[in-house]
């Protein structure tokens, strides 16, 4: 009995120690998403930079778990996912290798005023190149085109 409580204090302990290790960063709500979603929060793990309100260090040949809240201001069935390079408000340089299937990701169908959360891992491949970006996520719904979505600055760091 002893030895079954140790095991369930010891897998709370993990379980807290995991769910505060991702750290909250600042965002910027895209302007065309700002009366179709909300964007609660966004959480990059690891990202100790975020306390000082800096960019991510993020590593090259590892994996990063990026997660949002989002409440959409709309009804879909599926939603399509798109991470990129933002080079300017009109031109972005999409992440090829990013799975655009939302629903494996988060509760799909969407319903209109329902939070939710995002979470993925994804990897940081050896050739992109030293370089800080800002990248712009969107969650999409195909058929309607209404979307979430919002920008945030990284450094891609060795």
């Amino acid at each position: 009995m002893l030895r079954l409580r140790s095991l369930l204090l010891g897998l709370a302990l993990v379980l807290i120690l995991g769910s505060v290790s991702a750290e909250v960063i600042d965002f910027q709500t895209c302007p065309d998403s700002v009366d179709t979603c909300t964007i609660q929060q966004v959480r990059v793990t690891p990202c100790p930079e975020a306390l000082q309100h800096a960019a991510c260090n993020i590593r090259r040949r590892r994996t990063t778990q990026m997660s949002f809240d989002f409440t959409p201001h709309f009804d879909a069935d599926r939603l399509e996912t798109s991470l990129g390079w933002a080079k300017s408000d009109t031109e972005e340089l999409p992440l090829l290798t990013m799975d655009r299937d939302t629903c494996k990701y988060t509760t799909c169908p969407v319903r209109s005023g329902v939070t939710q959360t995002y979470t993925t891992d994804v990897p940081i491949e050896p050739k992109f190149p030293l370089s800080p970006y800002t990248i712009r996520w969107g969650i999409k719904d195909p058929v309607s085109g209404k979307r979430c979505c919002f920008t945030h600055d990284i450094k891609v760091v060795r």
